[in-house]
C-alpha cells in the first residue's frame, strides 16, 4: 500500500513538474497592421504566432476585443465586420454554418461592445495547420466599417481578462506525458492553451509606422486651343479621400506659386461628374496610383496658369502637395530651321507650331514670285515638324524664301502668324 501511494505522489509530482516547467506562453496573437484604410473602415491583420514546439497543430480559436476609444462602444447597429477573400493561410470552408472536416470555418461577428473571431478547426490533426515559429500564421484580413460613414477609431484593444474573453487549442499527434497508461490529452483532443492557472498565450496589438502620402510628380501640359492636360501620381498614400486643383494667375506682383491667389476650382473629386470622380483617393495604401484629368480651359493667351493639387483626409483637413505653373502661346510659328542650308538638291525645314493651326508654306523667289505649294490649309496640331523642298531640276542659283502663314483655329483673338526661312541652292 505504502509503495502504491508512494508511486501515485511520484506520478503527481512528475505531472506537476511537467506542466509548470513548460515555458510561459504557448503562442502569440497580434492584432497587426492596424490601419484606417477608408473613411469608413478600419483594417487589420489577425496572426497566429506558435512560440515553442511543443504543439504543432492549431486547433481552433475564439478571440475578443473592442475599440481602444474611451466613450466608444462596438454596437451591431453601427459596426461591420468581414473577412478579405483570399486573406488567410488557413484552407477556409466554402459553405458557411457547416462545421468542417479537412478545413477550417472563420467566423466574425459584431456583439454588443466586442468584435468577435471564431475559427473552427478540422477534426484530426493530420488536416491540422501548422503555424510557424518565424513569420506566424495569418488567420486573415479583416475590415471593420461604420453603417454610417463615421470614421472609428484608429485603435483596437484585447479584451480582459483573457481566460474569460479568449481561447485557443491545438492538438497533439501523441501524448505529452511519456508514463506509460498516464494521458495528459488523447491524440485529437482540443487542447486548451489557457490552464485557467495562466495564459499561455501573449496577446498583441502591433503598432504600424505612420503611413505617409508620397507624391512621385504633378505636371501640366499644354495641348493646344487654349486646354491644358493636368497628371500626377502618388507613391502611397495615407488617409486620402481625394484631390482638388485648383488654379490662378502668375503676376509680376506675386511671383512666387505660394503667393498666388488661386480663385478657380478646376477639379474636385466631390463632384459628381464621371471626369471628377476618378479623383477619388486611395485611402491608406502603400502603393500608389496615377491620375489626371483632362481638360482644362483657360480663356485668355500670353498669360501664365498656375495650378496647385491639394488632397481631403479623413478627417477634414486640406492639404497642400505640389504646383505647377503653364504659359499660353499665342499661335505662332518658332525655331524653323533647315537643313542641309545651303543645299544642292533638297533641304528639310523643321519647326514647331506653339498651338493647333491651319497652316500654308510656300517657297517664293527675292522677286516674290512663287516657286511651289508645300502645305496650303492643313491642319497643324501643336508640336514640332517637318516638311521637304525638293529644287526642280531647271531651278536657278541662289537665296529662296520658305513663308509659312499660320491661321488661328476658332479663336478671334489670335492674329495671324507669319514665319520666313531663307534658303541659299547651290548647283
Amino acid at each position: 500500500m505504502k509503495n502504491f501511494v508512494k508511486s501515485i505522489a511520484i506520478i503527481l509530482l512528475f505531472c506537476v513538474n511537467h506542466i509548470f516547467s513548460q515555458p510561459l506562453h504557448y503562442a502569440n496573437v497580434v492584432l497587426d497592421s492596424v490601419k484606417l484604410t477608408k473613411g469608413n473602415q478600419l483594417e487589420f491583420v489577425l496572426r497566429l504566432q506558435r512560440v515553442n514546439t511543443n504543439w504543432l497543430y492549431f486547433a481552433n480559436a475564439t478571440f475578443q476585443f473592442a475599440f481602444d476609444s474611451a466613450g466608444y462602444n462596438v454596437s451591431p447597429d453601427r459596426h461591420t465586420i468581414e473577412l478579405l477573400p483570399g486573406s488567410s493561410d488557413l484552407p477556409i470552408v466554402a459553405i458557411p454554418g457547416i462545421l468542417p472536416t479537412r478545413s477550417y470555418i472563420v467566423t466574425p461577428n459584431v456583439l454588443p461592445f466586442r468584435f468577435s473571431i471564431t475559427i473552427a478547426g478540422p477534426e484530426n490533426y493530420e488536416d491540422c495547420v501548422i503555424p510557424s515559429t518565424d513569420q506566424g500564421l495569418v488567420i486573415g484580413k479583416f475590415v471593420i466599417k461604420t453603417k454610417d460613414g463615421t470614421l472609428p477609431p484608429q485603435k483596437l484593444r484585447w479584451l480582459e481578462p483573457y481566460i474569460y474573453y479568449q481561447a485557443c487549442a491545438y492538438k497533439l499527434d501523441q501524448d505529452s506525458l511519456f508514463l506509460p497508461n498516464m494521458y495528459y490529452a488523447q491524440v485529437n483532443d482540443n487542447i486548451e492553451m489557457d490552464d485557467k492557472v495562466r495564459s499561455l498565450v501573449n496577446f498583441i496589438t502591433s503598432t504600424a509606422p505612420a503611413p505617409q502620402t508620397i507624391l512621385k510628380y504633378f505636371n501640366v501640359e499644354y495641348v493646344g486651343l487654349k486646354k491644358l492636360r493636368l497628371s500626377w501620381e502618388t507613391q502611397s498614400e495615407a488617409y486620402v479621400d481625394g484631390f482638388i486643383v485648383v488654379r490662378g494667375l502668375r503676376t509680376p506682383e506675386k511671383p512666387n506659386v505660394e503667393d498666388i491667389y488661386y480663385s478657380d476650382t478646376v477639379a474636385d473629386y466631390r463632384r459628381s461628374d464621371p471626369m471628377n470622380r476618378t479623383l477619388v483617393g486611395l485611402g491608406t495604401s502603400s502603393v500608389g496610383k496615377p491620375y489626371h484629368y483632362e481638360f482644362d480651359s483657360v480663356a485668355y493667351r500670353g498669360l501664365e496658369y498656375c495650378y496647385k493639387l491639394l488632397y481631403k483626409d479623413f478627417f477634414g483637413n486640406i492639404i497642400t502637395l505640389a504646383y505647377d505653373c503653364e504659359r499660353i502661346p499665342n499661335s505662332i510659328i518658332t525655331k524653323a530651321t533647315p537643313s542641309p542650308n545651303p543645299f544642292s538638291i533638297s533641304t528639310r525645314v523643321d519647326y514647331i507650331v506653339e498651338d493647333d493651326v491651319i497652316l500654308d508654306a510656300f517657297v517664293n523667289d527675292l522677286k516674290g514670285r512663287i516657286v511651289t505649294h508645300l502645305l496650303k490649309g492643313v491642319y497643324t496640331p501643336k508640336g514640332q515638324h517637318s516638311i521637304d523642298f525638293l529644287a526642280s531640276y531647271n531651278a536657278q542659283e541662289g537665296l529662296y524664301n520658305v513663308v509659312f502663314i499660320a491661321y488661328p483655329i476658332d479663336d478671334p483673338t489670335v492674329e495671324i502668324s507669319r514665319a520666313i526661312v531663307k534658303l541659299q541652292l547651290i548647283r
